[in-house]
């Protein structure tokens, strides 16, 4: 008689199958990736040191036989948000609309990819209007920020967005608003 050990049991043969049909759907599916591309995936070279960015891809059909929907754009938006820096408001008087110097410069940097810069504001009225802020020399945004009707505090800041979608909003800047005659001050 020899002496053969008796098959493994039912339940031992369910997960080892199981275990086997993830790893060939898996193997299956980048088959039809690779098919479809031409290449395999690949990632954007890192930058500083950090991982690489997925950028936009196209998944296409293979060819016009297929089955698969056209061009399909997949867009992954970095994390970093813009930066803003340096805001101020040139120094000088600001007055109320009517004065002879009733409106100010804003000056920000703002940096990353970006799509748009806005200079907003509330008003001592309690109103708010916002501007778009015009690209200087390098890194460089500037706006013109007044007239206002009624003397008090303009709260003002920079919004900045990229072109991802990240936006950033650089903090909030007091200035005084007097009658004619008094100065601009930029208050923190």
């Amino acid at each position: 008689m020899s002496s053969l050990s008796p098959p493994p049991s039912r339940s031992h043969r369910v997960p080892l199958a199981a275990a086997g049909l993830a790893v060939l759907l898996v193997i299956v599916g980048m088959a039809v990736l690779v098919a479809r591309t031409g290449e395999p995936a690949t990632r954007t070279p890192a930058h500083t040191g950090g991982p690489g960015l997925a950028t936009t891809a196209e998944v296409a059909p293979a060819d016009a036989r297929s089955s698969a929907p056209g061009p399909a754009p997949v867009v992954v938006r970095p994390n970093a948000d813009p930066r803003i820096t340096a805001q101020r408001a040139d120094s000088g008087r600001l007055g109320v609309r009517g004065c002879a110097e009733s409106v100010t410069e804003v000056t920000a940097v703002a940096a990353d990819d970006l799509h748009a810069v806005r200079l907003t504001w509330d008003t001592p009225g309690g109103g708010s209007g916002s501007t778009t802020m015009t690209k200087g020399p390098e890194s460089s945004w500037s706006a013109s920020l007044g007239p206002f009707d009624e003397s008090g505090v303009v709260v003002w800041q920079v919004v900045a967005t990229d072109s991802h979608g990240n936006a950033a909003i650089g903090d909030p800047l007091r200035l005084i608003v007097g009658d004619c005659g008094a100065r601009a001050t930029t208050l923190s």
